[in-house]
């Protein structure tokens, strides 16, 4: 096994070195960005100690002057800095053996798209006291996803085939949002790489979000014919439903009608049963094994065992059913239910109902609450945090725990985004100061911070890491090596060799 051991590593130097010289691999040559933050991504080589990196405006000289000129250990450098919309650039890097240079290679083109003419967002951003989480701002906006930085530069512009509902940021520089009642994957650059069906029977509304399998969880409409009084009516319910991407299967299903009473309603809601339930979330999370559905029109939110499609509990406003066990005038017409790590639940509580009652203009409320939950069977909750947002936000919004504890909170009503310190402080804003005017929902339906745009583009940022430990070392050596021909193979022991230390 060692003799193998060392012929390997052998073997794999030499493969190493007969690559040279480095070139250049992303942006491809010729790529048409949405973004001014971009990654540069070059082969990497055992024997290289360093690598030189230049880049300038492309015009008939573009390295007289570069934006960059760098000499960096790394085999790619994320640009954040210096570049605009509507410009063509040029770029080349060259290997460095031991502080001596070696040649150029190939200069590659790359350009960021011009800002549409009808682009008519304009926002302000204001600091409050504290430190922001770092990162971009990625919402909705008409029939595109932005993405501003910390001091409102527009950073990503990137042009859907539909307007735009739920956007969020998911794995491998892609973007999942729901538009046209269909749920859709894109590329940074606005390339489709998934819709789901086009199909009467499978409206998606409110919600998708991707499951750990890289399946796609939805929120569809459903209707049933539902007697009530005497009478019969088609009834609009919800259906949540697990699909498979790469056939369109659909994996997993749970249906309202089959798990709430229909005596359970908005009493206050005409015609309640042409919008019954009104489910405006559904995500899983591995932690407990659960999809969380926030059911609007109930006031509900609702943990689904994923195995068994049982319900483990319903939270929220009481209803004749009883099924309701606990957290009676917590919230009203909410949105945006997250599970945090201390167990405790965040959301945004727009307060439609507040105290049973509707609200209106004069009297309404919303807040953003951290609730927290006794055990199982769940029998207590108490809310344990929560901010007033400035203005009475009826519809739509958002509420997200950020890594540093602040609580970005996406007020649609405000035209706004707000981060706030656990203290109440107000940290950050940025004001939506004017808009296109187009149908469906308004700038900011759902908000995220990102770190920046390089962690959305690493499919796999340690693909070379196959024991799972975060370390690219021996024991990945060994796996390949125990291995060898079914699955891996000189070019994953390449990969192992070149990625070695801890993965970033």
């Amino acid at each position: 096994m060692i003799r193998t051991y060392q012929i390997l590593i052998a073997t794999a130097a030499a493969c190493a070195c007969a690559a040279m010289p480095a070139m250049a691999e992303e942006p491809v040559d010729g790529s048409v960005l949405s973004r001014t933050h971009v990654r540069i991504d070059w082969d990497d080589h055992e024997s290289t100690s360093d690598f030189d990196l230049e880049l300038g405006i492309a015009t008939s000289d573009p390295f007289d002057d570069p934006i960059i000129s760098i000499r960096t250990d790394e085999s790619r450098h994320l640009v954040t800095e210096g570049l605009d919309f509507g410009i063509n650039y040029t770029w080349r890097i060259r290997p460095v053996f031991r502080g001596s240079p070696g040649e150029w290679s190939e200069a590659r083109d790359f350009s960021i798209k011009n800002i549409p003419i009808d682009f008519q967002l304009e926002v302000d951003v204001q600091q409050g006291l504290g430190t922001p989480e770092p990162g971009i701002t990625i919402f909705n906006h008409c029939d595109s996803i932005v993405g501003y930085d910390l001091d409102g530069k527009l950073v990503l512009h990137t042009q859907t085939p539909s307007r735009v509902g739920d956007c969020r940021v998911i794995s491998g520089g892609r973007l999942l949002y729901v538009g046209w009642g269909r749920a859709w994957i894109l590329s940074l650059e606005g390339e489709t790489l998934w819709a789901s069906p086009d199909d009467s029977e499978l409206r998606v509304h409110h919600s998708a979000s991707m499951m750990p399998s890289g399946n796609v969880l939805m929120v569809v409409t459903e209707y049933r014919d539902i007697e009530q009084d005497g009478v019969v009516r088609s009834w609009k319910g919800d259906r949540i439903v697990e699909m498979d991407p790469e056939t369109d299967e659909i994996v997993w299903t749970w249906s309202t009608f089959d798990h709430f009473d229909t005596d359970d309603y908005d009493v206050y809601q005409p015609q309640h049963w042409n919008d019954w339930t009104h489910t405006n979330d559904a995500h899983y999370v591995e932690a407990d094994n659960s999809i969380y559905i926030s059911v609007r029109h109930l006031s509900r939110i609702t943990r689904i065992d994923y195995d068994t499609k049982e319900i483990v509990y319903n939270l929220g406003m009481d209803m004749p059913s009883g099924d309701v066990s606990v957290g009676n005038n917590l919230f009203s017409y909410q949105h945006s239910p997250m599970l945090l790590e201390n167990g405790n639940l965040l959301l945004l509580d727009n307060g439609n109902r507040r105290g049973g009652a509707p609200a209106n203009s004069s009297n309404g409320r919303t807040f953003a609450v951290e609730i927290e939950l006794g055990d199982l069977p769940l029998t207590d909750a108490t809310i344990v945090w929560s901010w007033e947002v400035p203005t009475y936000c009826p519809s739509t919004g958002d509420a997200n725990r950020l890594a540093n504890g602040n609580t970005l909170i996406t007020a649609t009503h405000v035209n706004g985004m707000l981060e706030v310190a656990p203290s109440g402080v107000l940290v950050w804003r940025l004001d939506i100061l004017a808009a296109e005017t187009c149908s469906g929902y308004r700038p900011g339906y759902r908000t995220t911070r990102v770190p920046h745009l390089f962690h959305l583009e690493l499919e796999n940022p340690c693909e070379a890491d196959l024991t799972g430990d975060s370390v690219v070392g021996v024991n990945d050596l060994l796996a390949v090596i125990a291995d060898w021909g079914d699955p891996y193979d000189v070019i994953d022991l390449l990969k192992v060799i070149q990625s070695w230390g801890e993965c970033p």
